[in-house]
């Protein structure tokens, strides 16, 4: 039976089986002949986004590249970065809130990091312009009214300004003063009488903040909230407002600070 062997200069001739386990071994320890090419390393792009007046970060601008689903936000600096980029030319668009979007084309080479600021221009917004005519509160719009009908010249008025300077402490201390009104007290309070009615001396209807109050007020009232008071010393005296069906005397018309909106 013949042998097949093989010659090596350096080891003399070996039997196949054995030159054929030192290759092996030879090519595991030393797998290229001449140096083996590296590996293209990654590229990146990492830069800031900055205002292009101001030179400040802009915080939370979105930085994609177009054709790619990557997208990177800026962080409190401003600082954003693509990494694992292969060699070659990208579009990034930056979008921020209150800035115009932009777009720049970078080109990365073989492992190159690309680093840059990316300016990005304020949007200048103009509002138009509002007018508004303020609309008068409740209570401005009653005093306004109670203007309107002072000077009409009919009946007694006494702003809050007389109720103040006075110091009255009650309804019936206001009304001592007023032409045509009698004010009588006994050890249960006073009492208001109007004296220019048809018939005589009558006790008037009253109105609390433009609401019939004949039940719950009478003279005894404190000052304190009373911000105007209308006196009306017949029925023909009174507006058509403060009447009331049976009405045949004067009205006492009274106006507060908490009045109820309508």
């Amino acid at each position: 039976m013949v042998r097949s062997i093989l010659y090596y200069p350096h080891l003399g001739v070996l039997p196949r089986p054995r030159a054929l386990l030192l290759a092996l071994i030879g090519g595991a320890a030393f797998p290229c002949a001449e140096p083996c090419a590296a590996q293209d390393p990654t590229a990146a792009v990492s830069g800031r986004v900055v205002d292009s007046q101001s030179q400040a970060p802009i915080v939370g601008a979105e930085v994609a590249i177009l054709g790619t689903n990557r997208l990177a936000s800026s962080d409190s600096g401003g600082r954003f970065s693509h990494a694992g980029l292969k060699a070659g030319p990208y579009v990034l668009q930056i979008r921020a809130l209150g800035y115009q979007a932009r777009s720049w084309v970078v080109r990365v080479g073989t492992g190159e990091i690309v680093r840059q600021d990316f300016a990005l221009t304020p949007v200048a917004y103009i509002l138009p312009a509002v007018t508004r005519e303020a609309t008068p509160g409740m209570m401005a719009s009653r005093l306004r009214e109670f203007e309107h009908r002072r000077a009409a010249g009919r009946g007694v008025f006494i702003a809050e300004e007389e109720i103040r300077r006075t110091e009255a402490a009650t309804l019936s201390d206001l009304l001592r003063t007023s032409a045509g009104v009698r004010v009588t007290c006994n050890s249960a309070g006073c009492a208001a009488q109007m004296t220019r009615a048809a018939n005589a001396q009558c006790r008037p209807d009253f109105f609390v903040d433009g609401l019939s109050a004949n039940f719950s007020t009478n003279a005894n009232l404190p000052t304190v909230g009373i911000v105007a008071v209308e006196v009306y010393r017949s029925g023909s005296e009174a507006p058509v407002e403060f009447l009331r069906a049976d009405t045949d005397c004067g009205v006492i018309v009274i106006w507060t600070r908490s009045a109820p909106n309508p």
